[in-house]
């Protein structure tokens, strides 16, 4: 691998190795580290997506009752008449409770705790796609931020050649129509200034929505374009995301929920008995009564409904589970594959660039405007020499921004840092 070449001279790219500086009371300053941060604690959808965890909780929570069935208590009292002593008041009482006895409480525990785990793995899943999504953000704005700066950059240079044509005209070096056309050539400049200012301030809202920040925050991008690339070898990817990615962990999860589900489905078939008990009162005469206590034990007995379809039906979720995980780690390895390839046509790219196009850039801009001043060039020969410089340069600070999203991609496809 080419060793990258830090020491470029030429000012326009100084800019990309380093931040500058800014009133520090002015914006906020925001590196891509505090971004993913922020996101992971005010992103929306990512708070609104943890809510599912909650829910999930819940329903552990009630798994965790000693008894899912609450007792019943009814109470009778009726008027009779005894032939004996007229009209008299008999009253019941009766309590009943049903009881699980087949173990279902300990499986649909373990049902609740399996359902929590795939849930939070769900969300793993969602906090590694808005990491990647701030990650792209942040450098995108970054990118557009450098060519913003070499926009207004060139935009002076167009400046200083427009009244350098200026004075070659008053001194009749040069006819009118080179200094019309170096004043045209300012005005493209500043309008190409405008755009992308535009840009890069549509970039920074993204960036902002993603944080859960207001539209009118201000933000000052902290940190570097450039980053040390470097080669990594595809077989440790791919294992390394073979362990780490968290929805391939959500698909195993769910395989073994729908299968304590089954479990406990079939468990439920066994039939939960109902206990009861009665007091009961009788008047038989003029002042006396009899009292009775019992009780009894009622049991369905599951002729018809023995939760055939339920069974069935998780017997589908079940086998579209285990579908879902092979599909889940043939994709993972696809995305590792193609983000892997990307890295490296990135990677390559800003090696070529700082290896063999960096220092010509900068010597063909010195020697380009001196030429022009001192009359060894004309306009025109300027114009095509400009164009090519301005477009290597525009294309350099693509290629970083290319390179860090191929980066991001990388990381997420692998679960975690490349």
């Amino acid at each position: 691998m080419m060793k990258p070449k830090y020491c470029v001279r030429l000012f326009l790219f100084s800019m990309l190795f380093t931040v500058p500086s800014h009133p520090v009371d002015a914006v906020e300053s925001l590196t891509v580290g505090q971004a993913v941060k922020t996101a992971l604690e005010r992103n929306p959808d990512l708070l609104a997506a943890r809510q599912e965890l909650e829910v999930a909780r819940g329903r552990e929570v009630k798994a965790q009752l000693f008894n899912r069935f609450n007792p019943s208590v009814n109470g009778q009292v009726w008027n009779r008449n005894n032939p004996g002593s007229g009209n008299v008041t008999d009253s019941q009482v009766l309590l009943s409770q049903e009881v699980e006895v087949a173990g279902q409480r300990g499986l649909r525990r373990e049902a609740a705790t399996r359902n929590v785990t795939q849930v939070e793995a769900q969300i793993k899943d969602r906090e590694r796609l808005i990491t990647g999504q701030v990650m792209r953000a942040f450098f995108q704005a970054l990118t557009l931020e450098k060519r913003l700066e070499l926009r207004k950059e060139i935009e002076k240079l167009n400046l200083r050649i427009r009244d350098a044509s200026e004075a070659r005209f008053k001194a009749g070096v040069a006819p009118i129509m080179e200094s019309n056309l170096a004043e045209i050539r300012y005005g493209q400049s500043r309008k190409e200034t405008f755009v992308a200012e535009a840009l890069f301030q549509n970039a920074l809202l993204d960036l902002r929505r993603l944080l859960g920040w207001e539209p009118d925050r201000s933000i000052e991008l902290s940190g570097q374009l450039r980053n040390s690339p470097k080669a990594v070898p595809l077989s440790d990817l791919l294992q390394r995301a073979q362990g780490q990615r968290p929805d391939l962990m959500a698909a195993k999860r769910e395989v073994a929920r729908v299968e304590a589900t089954m479990d406990l489905t079939r468990r439920l078939i066994v039939p939960n008995p109902t206990f009861q008990g009665f007091y009961q009162t009788e008047t038989e005469g003029p002042g006396g009564a009899s009292k009775m206590v019992g009780g009894g034990i009622s049991i369905p007995f599951p002729l018809f409904d023995r939760k055939q379809g339920e069974l069935v039906t998780q017997g589908g979720e079940l086998n579209r589970s285990r579908h879902q995980v092979i599909a889940v780690t043939r994709n993972i390895e696809r995305e590792v594959e193609t983000a892997f390839q990307a890295y490296q046509a990135a990677r390559q790219s800003v090696e070529v660039f700082e290896a063999e196009v960096l220092d010509r850039i900068d010597e063909n801009f010195r020697f380009m405007e001196i030429a022009y001043r001192e009359g060894k060039i004309g306009l025109l020969q300027l114009i095509v020499v400009q164009d090519g410089l301005i477009t290597a340069q525009l294309s350099y600070v693509d290629s970083l921004g290319q390179f860090r999203a191929a980066e991001t991609n990388l990381a997420q496809a692998v679960g975690g840092q490349p």
